[in-house]
């Protein structure tokens, strides 16, 4: 075993020695010795993963895991115990280690092995377990204490380093490179189990966005083939391949890189081979090769001729397809200063850099071309309408606006951008650009670090979306948003153990406004994640004041698409409920069915993480969007919210077919083990209809609109007639969001 992985050993095993001669000195039967060792284990391993297996019984079940051993492995003690330890193991049990070690065991010696072990959700990691024989009064193994370690990392990079060492006359040129780990399956499938932080200089990847993603993924669909034969051939011949490909980064940009790969161990028993290789990036090397014309030296980006064509391209496709094709000019304010008062090798990095922000916020689809010097061009092809453009280019000058560091110097740049847009500033490329650099100077002449249309009517429309973007920064700054909440009625007891948290927004002009006149525009100005973490910071601190009152009220948020795929979303739920010291299980996640499957998929993770936790999520709206039944079985939901159009359709001369719909609907959730709720009931008809279908609870105005906090006690408690006199008055039916 190489030193750093047992280091550790010597002085855990003085304190196992310790522990045994405490047990042994005090206890007399077997029951009640394993107890006195757990109990002293927990107080001298505490924080520490480990189990204690009576080894006196057949098959050596476990009879105790700590809580770091389930937060190691995921699962939970009652699933651990009774179980050989092996099963960390699954099929994978034919390692060399892992015999040693049992023979050890057997022996009555202490040992260390380092393991391949797997995770309640099918994960890898390298596990370094230090073994400890405890002795009853006879001299006779009772019990094994393991103590386990997570050396994933440690094991991943040594790996990765002895590859590199031996790849490393191959190793030369000058583009950035990094280290990874890959699990190759029986399969086909190409696991990425690990990569160095390095990754993110390459492909802008963190190395937890790669984690246990497929590796022919971010390969470029025209190369997977070719780039799945050499994984298979790596698999089945072992050895080592170097192969040249293209891969998409985070914006999905192409690289060119060049991989170096080597087996570095296989199972047999569960069809395994892991390789760890070395990609280092060769686009510059390549761009070099190119012998066309129509690229710039200092940036690498296209010149006027592909702009030209590209924008030609995207006007003939609106004209033939409908859409809105679009050219944005964006210029560098004061450039031509900073050039002047800079070295001209940091002006040269300084353009490289604010071309790489410009590409990172664009669409793979989008095209960006260097103009002149200072001076970008951008074509936008498959603009749904001329609104579309607006958050890209808000994006375009916010990326922009960030500091530029050049060492310990510091500069602060804004751009301004001109848009024109066919076909109604023109059908040809030469009038479309004339217009957008006239767009531009206007743009400038307002003061610049802004943009402008070319079009008179749709420069006024973005100012007013500017002026509503701004009024919607200040409701937050002057805490004009306030919280309502919708009761939900369990039919079991009519009692209210949920509510559901509603935005509002008392604005000083134009009073209370609901959702639906304001939250289109607010997701537009990009500002979804501000309001989820409003909604939610205000309903936790609601939640735990009612549990003050001793009313524990479930409170459910609404949670948005692109807050769902957040990469700090799980974090932000926790960090709330520590906060406010609410337990999780007074909170519940409410998610759209026209969330999107991309969003669910990108999102599951962060929803399991918060689902673990303790936190309840529902799906909402369920059947307006074409989720599968298989899809709807995997997503890890607690309750299912039917939409209110279904419940709609079952009142007073309701056809057959939608009560039968309804009752389906009903049947899926229950068959699936969840909380079924019932939207929008408003008659008693309709209440009757879904209490017959064993629906859990309902919602709607029926029994309460959605009223303040200090309103929902006299809400609940009052008779429907009541309810309705006690909400506060709206103009039309109000969206359930957040």
């Amino acid at each position: 075993m190489d030193e750093p992985l047992s280091a550790a050993m010597p002085t855990d095993r003085a304190r196992l020695k310790a522990v045994r001669e405490r047990v042994l000195s005090g206890f007399r039967d077997a029951d009640s010795g394993s107890d006195e060792l757990v109990a002293v284990l927990q107080t001298v391993l505490a924080g520490e993963s480990f189990s204690v297996s009576d080894v006196r019984r057949i098959g050596q079940p476990i009879v105790f895991v700590s809580d770091g051993f389930q937060a190691l492995t995921g699962f939970r003690r009652e699933e651990a115990v009774g179980r050989d330890l092996g099963f960390l193991m699954r099929a994978d049990t034919d390692q060399d280690e892992a015999r040693e070690v049992r023979e050890a065991v057997r022996e009555g010696r202490a040992a260390t092995a380092l393991v391949r072990c797997y995770r309640r959700d099918g994960s890898l990691f390298w596990n370094e377990q230090r073994h400890y024989p405890v002795k009853d009064p006879h001299g006779r193994v009772a019990h094994l204490v393991v103590v386990q370690r997570d050396v994933t990392e440690l094991v991943h990079a040594r790996s990765a380093h002895e590859v590199a060492r031996q790849l490393a006359s191959s190793l030369g040129g000058e583009g950035a490179f990094f280290s990874y780990g890959a699990i190759l399956d029986g399969d086909g499938g190409s696991r990425i189990g690990w990569a160095h932080e390095s990754v993110a200089a390459v492909l802008g990847f963190t190395p937890a966005e790669l984690h246990e993603r497929e590796l022919l993924e971010l390969i470029v669909p025209e190369d997977r083939e070719a780039a799945r034969a050499r994984l298979l051939a790596l698999r089945d011949e072992g050895g080592s391949r170097r192969d040249r490909y293209r891969m998409l980064n985070a914006e999905g940009r192409v690289r060119w890189v060049e991989d170096f790969a080597a087996v570095s161990w296989s199972a047999k028993e569960a069809g395994l081979v892991a390789i760890h290789g070395v990609v280092r990036d060769v686009s510059a090397e390549r761009l070099k090769r190119l012998e066309v014309g129509g690229v710039d030296a200092v940036t690498g980006l296209p010149t006027v001729g592909v702009l030209v064509d590209r924008l030609d391209q995207a006007i003939r496709q609106a004209r033939r397809y409908g859409g809105v094709a679009g050219l944005v000019v964006v210029e560098l304010d004061h450039f031509d200063f900073v050039h002047r008062t800079m070295d001209p090798r940091r002006a040269e990095r300084l353009l490289r850099e604010a071309a790489r922000r410009l590409q990172r916020a664009l669409r793979r689809s989008d095209t960006l071309a260097l103009l002149r010097e200072s001076c970008f061009a951008v074509v936008l092809p498959d603009l749904a309408d001329a609104e579309a453009a607006v958050p890209v280019v808000e994006k375009l000058l916010a990326w922009v606006a960030r500091p530029f560091e050049d060492g310990s110097l510091r500069v602060e740049l804004s751009a301004s951008a001109g848009v024109a847009l066919a076909p109604a500033d023109g059908r040809r490329p030469e009038v479309l650009r004339e217009r957008a650099e006239f767009a531009l100077q206007r743009a400038r002449t307002a003061g610049g670090s802004r943009f402008a249309f070319a079009d008179d009517a749709l420069e006024r429309a973005a100012e007013a979306r500017i002026d509503f973007e701004r009024e919607l920064r200040r409701a937050f700054a002057e805490n004009q948003l306030v919280l309502h909440y919708q009761p939900r009625i369990r039919f079991s007891d009519a009692s209210t153990r949920a509510v559901e948290a509603l935005v509002r927004w008392r604005h000083p002009e134009r009073g209370l406004l609901l959702p639906d006149e304001f939250l289109a525009g607010l997701y537009r100005a990009r500002m979804g994640d501000t309001l989820f973490e409003w909604v939610l910071e205000q309903a936790v601190a609601q939640a735990a004041a009612w549990r003050e009152c001793g009313d524990t009220r479930r409170v459910s948020v609404n949670v948005g698409p692109e807050t769902l795929v957040h990469r700090e979303f799980s974090q932000l739920v926790r960090s709330a409920l520590e906060r406010h010291q609410l337990h999780p299980g007074l909170l519940e996640l409410e998610l759209h069915e026209n969330t999107g499957v991309l969003a669910f998929e990108r999102g599951v993770d962060q929803l399991t993480a918060v689902r673990r936790h303790g936190v309840t999520v529902a799906l909402d709206d369920f059947g307006t969007a074409a989720t599968n039944l298989t899809q709807l079985r995997l997503l890890p939901v607690d309750t299912l919210k039917i939409d209110r159009s279904f419940v709609a359709r079952v009142g007073d001369g309701a056809d057959p077919g939608d009560v039968e719909l309804l009752r389906a609907m009903v049947g899926i959730g229950h068959g699936l083990g969840l909380c079924v709720v019932a939207e929008g009931i408003e008659t008693t008809v309709q209440r009757e209809r879904v209490q017959a279908m064993d629906v859990d609870e309902g919602q709607g105005f029926l029994f309460s609109h959605a009223v303040p906090a200090e309103l929902i006690d006299a809400a609940t408690a009052a008779p429907p007639s009541v309810l309705r006199s006690l909400s506060v008055p709206i103009r039309s039916r109000p969206v359930q969001a957040s």
